[in-house]
């Protein structure tokens, strides 16, 4: 209208309200444009007071440098004591802004014209699969004539298809009541409550504004019940349930006198489903004179937007952490999540990896200019990944020039970060050589390559210090194993066949670990770094010597005090099972009631191991030193040879990996 007046009159005193109207309803190219030439020209004096505006201007066309200049001038000519106090805010945003840079993990996108339509979008509350939003949905400009017909904001829900949401339903008439504009959709943590302001529409803008709850039933939601203790002779608006001295709030956003100034945030105590206690204002810490909404709360966070603070552009999304009786110093979040325009109804999920905010930045379908109108975006922290291509060949024959690649193949991935393997992943492709596994940052890695008839390959790698999804390639080389029967001085392990650890004995009525006993407790140990997935029995046995229940309880220790050797040198506890057999597994007769020198019974003082899990097999091989065990101790009282776990020839043997 003032357009076509000054098109019409030739006017010059329409430019200066016409310049202004452009930075109310957000055109900030266009007003940057318009008031230049009342500012820059201004040689008479007669426009400082738009000096402050075209600042603003240049402040949210992200021109920083400029901003500043201006916003100096205006310190020194301006005549409102209030913007000229508001400049070295306003000085102190454009200085973040120059050097704010956004982190290259964090991804901003709008969410698509599925949910975004040229007019304004707001308050996404993402619930059980539902995004809840509220919106004009036009695709025109709204002319209230008295034949606008049902153009009021509406409580809409639209399902993720894939990346893409679908297309939104307005809710039923239980929320959206006819000739009231809906806003402020927010939905309680347990997705049981809704939260949302009816708002009644006077002389083109809000008369006034009021929450209410609905519940969540079998049938959807139900009836919309006015939320008792919050409103009054003032705008209340943005919901947000959270916690407060252990007990559930709500905070919310009004005007009402004694607040700090403009928009403040309150709380009020939850007494039942729609009654609230007395609405406490947050304090100095989190309000400030200029306008402080749309709170989110999660995990003793709150999130909430503000112009009162150095920003990049107008509303900017702050943090404030709650230790239990005071909020921490607001703390910015990162660019991207703030821009040089509104940023506010920020979200985000349980892990705080995604979310949701709105935004006047540069949209794709904006009705009038391209930062008018409020848009819904998703953010989210892109997570490191590390693609990992590895490749089996086996090793070069005579004739041939390089590795061959070797097919059916199994490759194992182990975390083996803490030093206690933990099986990620494993494949077989019996076709092909390559495989792919997706890997953490900041973890060691342990790959295992297996073939039937060939020797396994191992490498270890980590991706400490990775900054940016990356490829590792990998490549395993297999050798051919020998065809032949195990030699002499080795033997194969199976799983369930128990095998003595013949260096391993305890004084009598004692389970210290003695000093003879560590070099096979060390074998055992590298045998288990050798296979991440091996899990063993770790048994212990007693002489028959004492009594029969005191002799369980002391192998039970027995077993745990070698257990715990092995701890200590880095392996996981649950993959030994300490096992105390006490006296129930003689092996030389010497039973109670028999006859027997200490020799014989300490045969009997023993520990054993057993694959429970992992492989079913390996390839131990004897030691050339001999247990010591006296001559005499091959023949026992009873005539019998003693067996350790069916395998004879190893008696007297302890082991090292093949």
């Amino acid at each position: 209208f003032y357009e076509d007046a000054y098109d019409q009159t030739k006017d010059k005193g329409l430019l200066p309200r016409i310049a202004k109207l452009y930075f109310e309803i957000r055109d900030y190219a266009g007003a940057e444009k318009k008031l230049s030439r009342l500012v820059l020209k201004d040689r008479r004096r007669e426009h400082i007071e738009l000096r402050f505006w075209y600042a603003m201007a240049l402040k949210h066309n992200e021109k920083y440098a400029d901003a500043i200049e201006q916003f100096q001038l205006y310190q020194t000519d301006g005549q409102d004591p209030k913007l000229v106090e508001r400049c070295k805010l306003e000085i102190a945003g454009c200085e973040v802004g120059r050097k704010a840079k956004q982190p290259e993990l964090l991804l901003v996108n709008n969410a698509g014209k599925g949910i975004n339509s040229p007019q304004t979008e707001a308050s996404p509350s993402f619930s059980g699969g539902e995004l809840y939003f509220t919106s004009l949905k036009s695709k025109e400009i709204i002319t209230l004539n008295g034949k606008e017909g049902d153009w009021w904001p509406k409580v809409y829900t639209s399902s993720r298809a894939g990346a893409e949401f679908g297309e939104p339903t307005a809710l039923g008439t239980q929320i959206n009541r006819e000739d009231w504009a809906h806003g402020n959709v927010s939905i309680s943590p347990d997705g049981k409550t809704m939260y949302f302001t009816r708002v009644e529409m006077q002389n083109n803008g809000m008369g006034t504004s009021q929450i209410f709850v609905s519940k969540k039933g079998s049938d959807g939601w139900g009836a919309a019940n006015e939320a008792k203790g919050l409103n009054g002779d003032f705008i209340a608006k943005h919901p947000c349930e959270g916690e407060l001295f252990g007990e559930k709030v709500l905070f919310f956003v009004a005007n009402m006198p004694g607040g700090k100034g403009g928009d403040d945030i309150y709380y009020a105590p939850r007494k039942s489903d729609a009654e609230f206690g007395l609405p406490i204002n947050l304090g100095d810490v989190i309000n400030t004179a200029g306008d402080e909404v749309s709170p989110f709360y999660m995990d003793g966070k709150l999130f909430f937007s503000t112009n009162g603070r150095p920003t990049l552009g107008g509303l900017d999304v702050f943090e404030s952490q709650w230790n239990g009786s005071v909020w921490s110093a607001p703390k910015a979040l990162d660019k991207g999540i703030n821009s040089s325009v509104d940023d506010f109804f920020y979200s985000r999920s349980a892990d705080g990896m995604s979310g949701f905010l709105v935004s006047n930045r540069p949209g794709p379908n904006n009705l009038k200019s391209k930062t008018c109108c409020d848009d819904i975006y998703t953010w989210e922290i892109e997570r490191i990944k590390v693609n990992l291509m590895a490749k089996t060949f086996r090793i070069k024959r005579q004739k041939e020039k390089e590795n061959q690649p070797l097919e059916n193949c199994t490759v194992s991935i182990f975390d083996v970060t803490d030093k206690t393997p933990k099986p990620v992943e494993e494949k077989t492709n019996a076709k092909l050589n390559d495989f792919e596994f997706t890997l953490q940052p900041e973890r060691s890695y342990l790959i295992v390559a297996t073939r039937d008839e060939y020797r396994p390959d191992t490498l270890k790698f980590n991706t400490l210090g990775v900054k940016k999804t990356l490829t590792v390639d990998k490549k395993l080389t297999l050798r051919r194993a020998k065809k032949e029967e195990p030699a002499e001085d080795s033997i194969v392990v199976k799983i369930n066949e128990p095998i003595r650890l013949n260096n391993i004995y305890y004084d009598f009525d004692d389970d210290k670990i003695l000093n003879d006993a560590e070099d096979d407790l060390q074998y055992l140990v590298d045998l288990m770094n050798r296979y991440p997935d091996l899990k063993i029995e770790l048994s212990s046995h007693t002489d028959a010597q004492g009594r029969d229940e005191y002799n369980e309880k002391l192998s039970q220790r027995r077993a745990e005090s070698a257990r715990n050797w092995m701890i200590s040198k880095g392996i996981a506890g649950d993959r030994i099972t300490p096992v105390g057999y006490g006296e129930r597994q003689i092996l030389n007769g010497c039973t109670n009631g028999v006859k027997c020198d200490d020799e014989q019974h300490r045969f009997n003082r023993r520990t054993e191991f057993k694959i429970i899990a992992g492989p079913t097999s390996i390839t131990i091989e004897k030691k050339e030193k001999k247990a010591g065990l006296p001559k005499d101790n091959q023949a026992k009282p009873d005539g019998n040879k003693p067996k350790t776990g069916g395998k004879q020839a190893f008696r007297d043997y302890g082991f090292f990996l093949n």
